[in-house]
Protein backbone atom coordinates (compact mmCIF):
# COMPACT_ATOMS: atom_id res chain seq x y z
CA UNK A 1 0.00 0.00 0.00
CA UNK A 2 2.54 2.41 0.97
CA UNK A 3 4.44 1.79 -2.81
CA UNK A 4 0.92 2.36 -4.34
CA UNK A 5 0.65 5.59 -2.21
CA UNK A 6 4.30 7.32 -3.21
CA UNK A 7 3.95 6.09 -6.91
CA UNK A 8 0.43 8.19 -6.72
CA UNK A 9 2.52 11.11 -5.40
CA UNK A 10 5.24 10.83 -8.08
CA UNK A 11 2.19 10.60 -10.87
CA UNK A 12 0.45 13.50 -8.81
CA UNK A 13 4.08 15.24 -8.60
CA UNK A 14 5.07 14.82 -12.54
CA UNK A 15 0.93 15.91 -13.93
CA UNK A 16 1.55 19.20 -11.35
CA UNK A 17 5.03 20.56 -12.74
CA UNK A 18 3.99 19.30 -16.36
CA UNK A 19 0.87 21.94 -16.28
CA UNK A 20 2.57 24.20 -14.51
CA UNK A 21 5.14 24.67 -17.03
CA UNK A 22 2.68 24.33 -19.81
CA UNK A 23 0.51 26.73 -18.72
CA UNK A 24 3.29 28.99 -18.07
CA UNK A 25 4.47 28.54 -21.64
CA UNK A 26 1.09 29.25 -23.17
CA UNK A 27 0.75 32.77 -21.06
CA UNK A 28 4.15 33.66 -22.74
CA UNK A 29 3.19 32.37 -26.06
CA UNK A 30 0.06 34.65 -25.75
CA UNK A 31 2.22 37.33 -24.73
CA UNK A 32 4.77 37.02 -27.71
CA UNK A 33 2.66 36.16 -30.27
CA UNK A 34 -0.04 39.21 -29.58
CA UNK A 35 1.01 41.45 -27.20
CA UNK A 36 3.28 44.91 -27.91
CA UNK A 37 6.60 43.95 -29.03
CA UNK A 38 7.56 46.80 -26.38
CA UNK A 39 6.59 44.33 -23.83
CA UNK A 40 9.91 43.23 -21.55
CA UNK A 41 9.14 39.35 -22.29
CA UNK A 42 9.47 40.35 -26.34
CA UNK A 43 12.42 41.99 -25.12
CA UNK A 44 14.16 39.45 -23.50
CA UNK A 45 13.14 36.97 -25.54
CA UNK A 46 14.59 39.39 -28.72
CA UNK A 47 17.83 39.61 -26.42
CA UNK A 48 17.88 35.81 -25.64
CA UNK A 49 18.44 35.66 -29.95
CA UNK A 50 14.31 34.16 -30.21
CA UNK A 51 13.74 36.72 -32.64
CA UNK A 52 13.99 34.36 -35.19
CA UNK A 53 11.40 31.82 -33.96
CA UNK A 54 8.86 34.34 -32.47
CA UNK A 55 8.75 36.44 -35.35
CA UNK A 56 7.89 34.41 -38.28
CA UNK A 57 4.88 33.35 -35.59
CA UNK A 58 3.54 36.53 -35.37
CA UNK A 59 3.09 37.17 -38.82
CA UNK A 60 1.40 34.08 -39.40
CA UNK A 61 -1.23 35.09 -36.50
CA UNK A 62 -1.23 38.60 -37.62
CA UNK A 63 -4.86 38.82 -38.77
CA UNK A 64 -6.35 36.83 -35.89
CA UNK A 65 -8.76 38.39 -33.90
CA UNK A 66 -8.86 37.11 -30.64
CA UNK A 67 -11.08 38.49 -27.34
CA UNK A 68 -8.91 41.21 -24.87
CA UNK A 69 -9.76 38.93 -22.31
CA UNK A 70 -7.04 36.42 -24.18
CA UNK A 71 -5.05 38.99 -25.17
CA UNK A 72 -4.70 41.20 -21.97
CA UNK A 73 -6.20 39.11 -18.94
CA UNK A 74 -5.49 35.31 -20.01
CA UNK A 75 -1.95 35.51 -19.77
CA UNK A 76 -1.91 36.58 -16.28
CA UNK A 77 -4.66 33.87 -14.74
CA UNK A 78 -2.41 31.26 -16.43
CA UNK A 79 0.97 32.85 -14.75
CA UNK A 80 -1.16 31.99 -11.60
CA UNK A 81 -2.23 28.84 -12.43
CA UNK A 82 1.01 27.99 -13.49
CA UNK A 83 2.69 29.79 -9.88
CA UNK A 84 -0.17 27.70 -7.56
CA UNK A 85 0.86 24.96 -9.56
CA UNK A 86 4.17 24.91 -9.06
CA UNK A 87 4.86 26.26 -5.72
CA UNK A 88 2.26 23.84 -4.48
CA UNK A 89 4.36 20.78 -6.30
CA UNK A 90 7.48 22.29 -4.83
CA UNK A 91 6.30 23.18 -1.12
CA UNK A 92 7.70 20.78 1.23
CA UNK A 93 6.08 22.41 4.90
CA UNK A 94 3.14 21.99 6.31
CA UNK A 95 -0.62 22.14 5.12
CA UNK A 96 -0.97 25.81 6.82
CA UNK A 97 2.35 26.97 5.03
CA UNK A 98 1.97 25.97 2.12
CA UNK A 99 -1.80 27.11 1.50
CA UNK A 100 -0.02 30.51 2.18
CA UNK A 101 3.11 30.24 -0.38
CA UNK A 102 0.75 28.88 -2.82
CA UNK A 103 -1.87 31.97 -2.41
CA UNK A 104 0.97 34.68 -2.25
CA UNK A 105 1.58 35.45 -5.47
CA UNK A 106 -2.13 35.49 -6.71
CA UNK A 107 -3.42 37.46 -3.41
CA UNK A 108 -0.89 40.02 -4.11
CA UNK A 109 -1.95 40.24 -7.58
CA UNK A 110 -5.75 40.44 -6.32
CA UNK A 111 -5.09 42.61 -3.78
CA UNK A 112 -3.34 45.27 -6.66
CA UNK A 113 -6.28 44.87 -9.15
CA UNK A 114 -8.89 45.99 -6.31
CA UNK A 115 -6.10 49.28 -5.02
CA UNK A 116 -6.43 50.11 -8.77
CA UNK A 117 -10.25 49.88 -8.53
CA UNK A 118 -9.95 51.87 -5.49
CA UNK A 119 -7.41 54.50 -7.06
CA UNK A 120 -4.86 53.66 -4.65
CA UNK A 121 -2.37 52.92 -6.90
CA UNK A 122 -1.20 53.02 -10.97
CA UNK A 123 -3.51 51.12 -13.39
CA UNK A 124 -6.91 50.63 -14.61
CA UNK A 125 -8.74 48.27 -12.77
CA UNK A 126 -10.11 45.27 -15.03
CA UNK A 127 -12.65 42.59 -13.68
CA UNK A 128 -11.67 40.25 -16.50
CA UNK A 129 -8.06 40.66 -14.78
CA UNK A 130 -9.89 40.08 -10.89
CA UNK A 131 -11.14 37.12 -12.44
CA UNK A 132 -8.69 35.39 -13.93
CA UNK A 133 -6.55 35.96 -10.59
CA UNK A 134 -9.15 34.56 -8.51
CA UNK A 135 -10.40 31.74 -10.34
CA UNK A 136 -7.33 29.27 -10.38
CA UNK A 137 -7.09 30.08 -6.40
CA UNK A 138 -10.77 29.44 -5.76
CA UNK A 139 -10.29 26.34 -8.11
CA UNK A 140 -6.95 25.12 -6.21
CA UNK A 141 -8.34 25.39 -2.55
CA UNK A 142 -12.11 24.05 -3.97
CA UNK A 143 -9.92 21.02 -5.62
CA UNK A 144 -6.98 20.94 -2.38
CA UNK A 145 -10.43 20.60 -0.25
CA UNK A 146 -12.43 17.49 -1.58
CA UNK A 147 -8.85 15.84 -1.99
CA UNK A 148 -8.17 15.76 1.03
CA UNK A 149 -11.70 15.21 2.80
CA UNK A 150 -11.82 12.38 0.04
CA UNK A 151 -8.77 10.82 0.59
CA UNK A 152 -7.65 11.53 4.52
CA UNK A 153 -11.25 11.53 6.04
CA UNK A 154 -12.14 7.75 4.35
Amino acid sequence: MKHRVADHSVSLLATQIFWGVMLLFCGCAIYLLFRSQTINLYQWSAAAGFSSIIEPLRQSVHGWQIPNIVRFSLPDGLYCASYILLMDAAWKGGKASKRIAVSLIPLIAIIHELLQGMGLVRGTFDLCDLACYAIPLIIYFAVTTIFFNHFFNN
